[in-house]
């Protein structure tokens, strides 16, 4: 039978007791677990050193906040490190994202994210000119893809008369668009 690995043993067998208000339990379980903890952070996260220890305190922080519902110590803390790591990279890559220095970066506004806005305000515009029921009809014909026979089920009409409001709202549209068009600078 194999050994059972350290992080799947109780709290009792790796020679903790069940964690209690008192400081000592706390200490040792510091003392015990937080070199652990920096190396997991440092080695599978990749975070710096001197950012490392600031996760162990807050996973320890948050271990001393609720150490009467830790049933095991040692996996309760790994899972706190792994978590607070990740949150510390998605974190930095948001940050990253947003203030990227002098090189482009994913931020940085490109021709096609600009024409996609343009875009995307157009067609609110648009649709904000037609009313409810064409918005209703091209939304669910074109964005939703749902069939003519289907929309008229719903709306009690016959497929050609879907057609027909199909027709008659892609022209107010097309009016609506031109009205926009000329009034653009």
């Amino acid at each position: 039978m194999e050994e059972p690995r350290s992080h799947d043993t109780p709290m009792a067998d790796v020679g903790l007791a069940k964690p209690c208000a008192e400081p000592a339990a706390f200490e040792e379980a510091y003392l015990r677990f937080a070199p652990l903890l920096r190396k997991i952070a440092v080695g599978k996260f990749g975070i710096p050193a001197a950012d490392a220890e600031p996760l162990v305190h807050d996973v320890f922080a948050t271990y001393l906040t609720r150490a009467e519902e830790v049933e095991n110590l040692e996996r309760y803390l790994i899972g706190g490190i792994c978590n607070a790591s990740r949150h510390y990279l998605r974190r930095g890559a948001a940050a990253d994202d947003v203030f990227c220095g002098e090189e482009p970066c994913a931020a940085t506004p490109t021709e096609s994210i600009l024409l996609e806005v343009e875009r995307k305000i157009l067609i609110g515009r648009l649709l904000a000119r037609i009313g409810s029921q064409c918005r209703d009809i091209l939304y669910r014909y074109y964005v939703n893809g749902e069939t003519t026979g289907a929309i008229a089920g719903e709306l009690g009409f016959k497929p050609a008369t879907v057609l027909i409001y199909l027709s008659k709202c892609r022209r107010s549209a097309l009016s609506a668009y031109h009205a926009i068009a000329g009034a653009r600078p």
